[in-house]
């Protein structure tokens, strides 16, 4: 009895050997030996904490604009209630072309929160609106809170000087002060393709947004812009992975996609779920992963959710693989669509950045 229980000791520790090798191996050369990763209780806790997310962001650095003091002719026009507005051709929110007639910024339709596909990024989070003469000017209002951080962005009007401002007016000419793009006060917009800044409110109320051709009309255009916090948080919804791969055999079969021009550049993930898009065969049963910057993200068989890929950049050269679980289907041609929910830092569109 006792010869049997050390031969039986001696095989178990034979085994377990093998399997260490095998997972020591697996690091080393990156190969995934397992359908799906574990999900810790601290993931868990991530996953459900969108808040822990946004600190990953708050961490990185942004240059912000110092706030200009108005002159005592602009204060004295600006807090005008008799201020004479221009007459234009009405755009959607008109009449707003004074202070005293400013359109409600919350209430101008938002292009798109959702990014569907590579396409989507010029218009995320952006609103439109147009300038229809030389003269006319657009003037919207929102509520700001101190302390926070804001990114204020006006684009999709070439290399024109157009300009977008932000006022916040006091009960004195002393309290009062504005946020600027106009080259006059700063060449790095002169021609340039975006003009943008961040800021961190000073006071809570009631802030001005004024869009303005700064004398460079050539004809009348809708302009994208932004108002905003810095960091937001937007959706992602059945967006193609642009590839796609025939499964059979026991091995994931690969494919990579390029997101790094779909989203922003400093982005952190709160969820996502990979979904199946077959165009020959079909399986309910497979698994899944999702692989950039040295890291593999896994679903479990049968669940589109991929674990543990909290916090990490969706905007990155990725690879996805997928099998069989259960070694049944073979011939079976598979793409991945994503879904999910991102936060990210408003920033310019890729090339529109500027030279502070």
């Amino acid at each position: 009895m006792k010869i049997l229980l050390c031969k039986w000791k001696e095989k178990m520790m034979k085994k377990i050997r093998i399997l260490s090798l095998a997972m020591v191996c697996s690091m080393l050369f990156c190969t995934p030996i397992m359908a799906a990763e574990i999900t810790t209780t601290e993931d868990a806790v991530i996953e459900n904490n969108p808040e822990v997310v946004t600190e990953s962001l708050e961490s990185v650095k942004l240059e912000e604009m110092s706030p200009m003091s108005l002159s005592k002719e602009q204060y004295d026009v600006l807090s005008d209630d008799e201020i004479q507005t221009y007459g234009t051709t009405p755009d959607d929110y008109e009449e707003n072309d004074s202070p005293t007639t400013a359109f409600p910024y919350s209430k101008v339709e938002t292009l798109t929160t959702q990014v569907t596909s590579n396409n989507d990024l010029y218009r995320l989070g952006m609103k439109a609106a147009g300038l229809h003469s030389e003269t006319d000017e657009d003037w919207f209002y929102t509520s700001l809170t101190a302390g926070e951080t804001y990114f204020v962005d006006l684009r999709n009007v070439g290399r024109r000087d157009w300009y977008i401002e932000l006022y916040y007016l006091g009960e004195d000419l002393d309290s009062s002060y504005f946020y600027s793009t106009n080259p006059e006060y700063n060449s790095v917009y002169k021609g340039a393709a975006e003009k943008y800044f961040y800021f961190t409110a000073k006071d809570t109320g009631k802030f001005y947004i004024r869009i303005c051709s700064g004398n460079d009309w050539v004809d009348s255009m809708y302009y994208f812009f932004y108002v905003g916090p810095a960091i937001q948080t937007f959706d992602i919804v059945d967006m193609p992975t642009y590839g796609g791969v025939n499964l059979f055999g026991t091995a994931y079969q690969t494919y990579t996609c390029d997101l790094r021009n779909a989203f922003p550049s400093t982005t952190a993930i709160i969820n996502i779920n990979l979904s199946d898009s077959f165009s020959k065969g079909t399986c309910s049963h497979l698994s899944k992963y999702m692989s950039a910057g040295g890291r593999t993200y896994y679903n479990t068989p049968g669940d589109n959710a991929i674990k543990g890929i909290t916090n990490a950049s969706i905007g990155q050269l990725w690879t996805f693989g997928a099998k069989c679980s259960q070694n049944t289907h073979s011939g079976v041609h598979w793409s991945g669509r994503i879904n999910g929910k991102f936060k990210c830092i408003m920033e310019p569109y890729p090339g529109n950045e500027l030279d502070f």
